[in-house]
């Protein structure tokens, strides 16, 4: 019998999710072990589960899981022991270091990149091993104690969509429509409002979004009603909204986004659509003559993540703490999976220790 130590983990393989013990890793030269106090499903997550990844082998198992804020409680051989105990969250992305995107910082771009979650092992589980690669390209984020697990766990992804806020060149005083009031839809309208947005208008088809993010946005509109482009002018007096962050894989939700745009209106197309779909009749004369900025974000970098924790350790992030909808301890991963797939709340939450 190995004395070796083992782990909880919920391994994912071919669509199912099974919680076992698997061996615990230990650190190599350069790496990190972090205890995972947290984690919350992504909808990539979710995809995988769903319909598989291009970089997780037919018939083979992964840990899933990206989002998380831990402990680092081993250190490997040239890492400084003095981070043992750091409280820390990570961004996901680990690049080659030497291409043209990583030299920009944007490890999501990098053609070798891997990911948490995604060729690495994530972080559903007590344990969570970061590279030697990563831990060196900024991959430790600390954070302080008191901010809270369900606020902490939701850096990376916050950070995603301050990004996409912040290649918007929101400013004080903006006006900023988001399309689309899921997780990152909801997120983009807190970090808005961080960003000095002085309305915040939130558009989702389902009444239950609308009524959810109202604890997040000034107004919440219908986008199917035939008034709802009507409905954004009377809000912002004629002028259009400065920003428009469109958090739907929709290409309805995409031209409307342009439509309700002021002159030199920016759009940020966050959401990507499926591979089939497209952008028929993109209104072009409507940028050109508008004078519009329709550009597209994807991913996080250190430095983005970074911003965010400091936003959250100052408590700039109006109600995040309400983004967690639903918590699970991991032994119940399944039921995790399942709750998050049926798009009724916002984030799920991961808990080890619960």
């Amino acid at each position: 019998m190995s004395n070796a130590p083992s782990m909880l983990a919920a391994v994912y393989k071919e669509g199912q999710i099974s919680v076992r013990e698997v061996p615990r890793p230990q650190p190599g030269p350069g790496e990190v072990l972090l205890e995972v106090e947290g984690a919350t499903l992504c909808a990539t997550d979710i995809k995988i589960w769903r319909r598989g990844h291009r970089n997780i082998p037919a018939g083979s198992e992964a840990i899933l899981g990206h989002e998380v804020v831990g402990r680092v409680v081993e250190v490997g051989e040239g890492v400084k022991a003095g981070l043992i105990g750091t409280r820390v969250v990570v961004p996901p992305n680990v690049g080659c270091g030497l291409c043209p995107a990583c030299l920009r910082g944007w490890d999501s771009f990098c053609p070798e990149y891997k990911a948490y979650g995604v060729g690495l092992p994530g972080a559903l589980a007590e344990y969570m091993l970061l590279t030697a690669p990563g831990v060196s390209r900024g991959g430790l984020i600390e954070v302080p104690e008191e901010v809270p697990v369900k606020v902490a766990v939701l850096a990376e992804a916050t950070s995603c969509c301050y990004r996409g806020l912040r290649e918007c060149a929101v400013e004080a005083g903006d006006s900023v429509l988001v399309m689309g009031a899921g997780p990152m839809g909801v997120l983009s309208m807190i970090a808005a409002a961080a960003m000095g947005a002085s309305q915040v208008i939130a558009a989702d088809p389902l009444e239950k979004r609308r009524e959810m993010s109202l604890n997040f946005a000034d107004y919440a509109l219908d986008p199917s009603a035939d008034d709802f482009l009507d409905q954004v002018q009377e809000i912002t007096r004629g002028e259009g909204v400065d920003v428009a962050m469109v958090t739907a894989p929709s290409t309805a939700a995409q031209r409307q986004a342009i439509e309700a745009a002021a002159i030199g209106g920016r759009i940020n197309l966050f959401a990507g659509l499926a591979p089939d779909d497209a952008f028929q009749g993109f209104p072009a004369n409507l940028v050109h003559y508008r004078g519009l900025k329709v550009l597209g974000t994807t991913g996080t970098t250190p430095w983005e993540m970074k911003k965010v924790v400091a936003l959250m350790a100052g408590k700039k992030l109006p109600n995040i703490d309400r983004v967690v909808t639903a918590v699970f301890p991991l032994a119940r991963a399944d039921e995790a999976f399942q709750e998050a797939s049926k798009g009724e709340g916002l984030k799920v939450m991961l808990l080890p220790k619960k």
